[in-house]
């Protein structure tokens, strides 16, 4: 078993999906963007990547339900859990977040 100081040490996939209130305008929508671009400033980040739902086929496996997902890289979990509480976050999702009903967090620990 992997002790937690080794866990520390990996990178972490940070994956959010958001879903976007259906009031909002196609504007509003795109708009949401600038939170992401936001948070591109945070050093810690190593890679951010953000995009709208697909329209891919229907299948019993896909949810694309969601608005828009994200996807952030960090180099260790010391790092997630800093972005969490820095300031440029908090204010993003303070800034933002009357936009969504709903967000999903996936934390993973990357295997490279």
């Amino acid at each position: 078993m992997i002790e937690n100081t080794q866990l520390n040490k990996q990178k972490v996939q940070h994956f959010v999906l958001f879903w976007l209130k259906p009031q909002l305008t196609t504007e509003e929508i795109n708009d949401f963007a600038n939170f992401f671009e936001s948070l591109k400033s945070i050093k810690l980040i190593k890679s951010l990547h953000y995009g709208l739902s697909a329209s891919t086929p229907a299948r019993s496996v896909t949810d694309n339900s969601f608005t828009y997902s994200l996807t952030i890289t960090f180099d260790s979990i010391d790092d997630h859990n800093v972005y969490q509480e820095h300031a440029t976050h908090l204010n993003a999702v303070e800034k933002f977040s009357k936009n969504w009903y709903r967000v999903v967090v996936h934390d993973t620990i990357i295997n490279s």
